[in-house]
């Protein structure tokens, strides 16, 4: 089904349209009493006349942020890796909400509704957890933490990762 005939019906739904209603709707957009076989054009005909009606589609929540997707992106390496149990949205939330706890007293309910600082804040916090653990896994396994690129000091959070990923974690 795609996702104007999706949409189509669910404005069926939110309008509470009975089953007549509906169809008169669509044959006077279309000519056709069915959505069976309507082509996008016709689909969206039949959308932009279910708005006139009053449908207000609703969105997703979009992250505020763009290093929420990072953040995601980063919990779930560490989920593949072993690191953490649950790699879904729930436990990134969680995860979120103790982080920022501290800086707002109730902390963010959602990782989509952190503000760019916070998420920034969230994601230094992650990527030093899953530096901790990589860097554990390294020295108990007897390797050595690699240096930076100026061979002054040990490697940052990026070049740990890629040389964890490349001799640490094997994939099935």
């Amino acid at each position: 089904m795609s996702n104007l005939l999706k949409l189509v019906q669910i404005a069926k739904r939110d309008l509470a349209m009975e089953d007549d209603s509906y169809r008169d709707v669509l044959e006077q957009c279309t000519g056709k009493r069915s959505a069976k076989g309507l082509n996008d054009i016709q689909l969206t005909k039949v959308l932009e006349r279910m708005k006139a009606l009053g449908f207000k589609p609703k969105r997703k929540p979009q992250a505020r942020a763009p290093e929420v997707a990072k953040i995601r992106a980063i919990w779930r390496t560490m989920h593949k890796q072993g690191f953490i149990r649950n790699a879904n949205d729930v436990a990134i939330d969680a995860y979120v909400k103790r982080m920022t706890t501290a800086s707002n007293g109730r902390g963010i309910e959602k990782a989509v509704w952190l503000k760019s600082a916070q998420a920034a804040e969230v994601l230094e916090a992650l990527k030093k957890w899953h530096y901790r653990l990589m860097a554990e896994v390294i020295t108990k396994s007897g390797g050595r933490i690699p240096s930076n690129n100026d061979c002054t000091g040990p490697a940052g959070y990026e070049l740990l990762a890629e040389h964890y990923a490349s001799n640490y974690y094997k994939t099935a």
